[in-house]
């Protein structure tokens, strides 16, 4: 057998070497008979075939070549072969091969390209073999590597989790966690990641992945402002078995205006931990913003009595106040923040909480006097006698002829200053 195989590479020689072109095939055929899977000898008979122009032939023959250096990891052969494909015409080949033809020559020159460094045309062309064959993931991994070496990592990402997608989609789980592995590698926080280890951990029956996965996926959701894809993320991770999800549950509801179903997610929370300040701040906010001010005002008074001392409590109380009829007491707050505000030399705030009680009572003797008193300490003259004049006539209104007398007293006196 050996010395017939000798015999016919000889023979393939001597034909090759007096052009006889037929006659080497026909002995590079009896080769292949011996061994099918010698990619030399594919190699060889597709040179043959190139030379008499058979370049369908021949572009079969390259192909199979192409195919087993592959296999073996011959890159350079890999290369050179494509270089010899590059040289046929599509002309001289039928419509199945030369659809291949057409594509492999366009993933050579994408490749080119990419060398050249032209990224966005490189890229172009990727993607035209993508759209033509979307399920070889040879175009979509190259494309992958490719934006990776330019660190366009959402973009590598993008191109994976495809190719796992459509292994998912065909039920193969296995070859998609293969997929995922890669993923994670690249960018193991991204979203487009924990999502499919999620899906990947819930089909393969791995419940305490699947609570883990989809916990992280619906703060990741949440955080990107994906409300509806965190609630169903929720959903899936209760499921499995967390059952410390609610926070985060409300806080979704709370984004997605579920107001109904966010207090009582919030109600039952506090069961479980009653005079926490979150919850409570929480279940305050979503009364305020459904002008539930019953409840509003509950849930003040109880946050009241876990802060009492927080200044920034009571403007809401005020407002509170007065949306459930309680003005005199939301008054009395306003002019305690005024007050205040002004022994802290925060004259601006002062005002404005003077300027909301005289908006609520224009007749509120003590907020005049106090914005008199601090017009005149300021040295502003228009505004004093303004204010008293205001003053005087809600002291005649009043029936009050006295006071009424004595501010009369102070604006001749402001009118004779220069």
């Amino acid at each position: 057998m050996a010395d017939d195989k000798a015999m016919i590479v000889k023979m393939a020689f001597l034909y090759v070497q007096s052009e006889e072109w037929y006659k080497a095939i026909e002995e590079y055929k009896k080769l292949l008979q011996m061994d099918h899977y010698d990619p030399h000898i594919y190699n060889m008979m597709g040179d043959a075939y190139a030379k008499k122009k058979d370049d369908k032939e021949a572009f079969e023959s390259y192909q199979e070549s192409r195919e087993l250096y592959a296999k073996l990891g011959n890159t350079a052969k890999v290369s050179a072969i494509d270089k010899k494909i590059a040289k046929l015409s599509p002309d001289r080949m039928d419509s199945q091969s030369k659809r291949l033809f057409l594509t492999i020559t366009k993933s050579q020159e994408a490749e080119r390209l990419a060398a050249a460094g032209n990224l966005d045309e490189a890229v172009a062309h990727y993607q035209q073999l993508i759209a033509a064959e979307p399920i070889n993931f040879t175009y979509r991994e190259k494309l992958a590597n490719l934006f990776l070496e330019n660190a366009h990592v959402s973009d590598a990402v993008a191109q994976l989790k495809a190719i796992a997608d459509i292994h998912l989609a065909e039920g193969r789980a296995d070859a998609a966690q293969e997929y995922a592995g890669k993923i994670s590698l690249i960018d193991p926080e991204g979203i487009d990641t924990i999502r499919l280890m999620s899906i990947l951990a819930k089909k393969k029956g791995d419940m305490e992945g699947a609570a883990k996965q989809y916990g992280k996926l619906a703060q990741s959701a949440f955080d990107a402002g994906r409300y509806e894809e965190a609630r169903g993320a929720i959903e899936e991770a209760v499921q499995a078995g967390r059952g410390d999800l609610k926070p985060l549950l409300a806080k979704v509801l709370l984004a997605l205006k579920k107001h109904a179903e966010a207090r009582q997610t919030l109600e039952s929370l506090l069961r479980d931990f009653p005079g926490d300040e979150a919850l409570l701040e929480q279940l305050l906010a979503i009364s305020e913003e459904t002008k539930d001010w019953n409840g509003a005002y509950t849930h003040i008074q109880s946050l009241m009595q876990v802060r009492p001392d927080d200044p920034k409590l009571q403007p809401r109380l005020a407002r509170v106040l007065l949306q459930v009829g309680k003005r005199s007491e939301a008054l009395q707050i306003y002019m305690n923040l005024a007050l205040g505000a002004l022994k802290e030399n925060r004259v601006d705030a002062a005002f404005s909480y003077f300027d909301t009680i005289l908006a609520l009572e224009p007749d509120n003797i003590e907020a005049l006097k106090k914005k008199a008193e601090f017009y005149l300490k300021m040295g502003k003259k228009q505004e004093v006698i303004d204010t008293y004049k205001k003053l005087q006539a809600v002291f005649t209104q009043k029936k009050m002829a006295e006071e009424a007398k004595r501010v009369g007293l102070i604006l001749t006196k402001l009118a004779g200053l220069k």
